[in-house]
């Protein structure tokens, strides 16, 4: 099974998808990269300490949501 990588554009802030990710060389050694494309169809190559950080509230995002609402207890699907 793959798994599927989310982060934020950095353009407009919508849903992203990490698409691939790179290394690539320099002086001060490689840098991982990563190429995003957003749901408006925005597509980014950038070093991964650009991407949107993990501890960021992500409770305004909208899968987010529907998914804390899915694992309320009593909830059809939740276990």
């Amino acid at each position: 099974m793959q798994w599927i990588e989310w982060t934020r554009c950095p353009q407009c802030g919508q849903i992203a998808e990490v698409v691939d990710r790179d290394v690539w060389p320099s002086t001060d050694g490689p840098i991982e990269h990563v190429h995003v494309r957003c749901v408006r169809r925005h597509r980014f190559v950038m070093p991964v300490v650009s991407l949107a950080r993990e501890h960021e509230d992500t409770s305004t995002w909208p899968w987010e949501r529907v998914l804390a609402q899915a694992r309320r207890p009593g909830a059809i699907g939740a276990n």
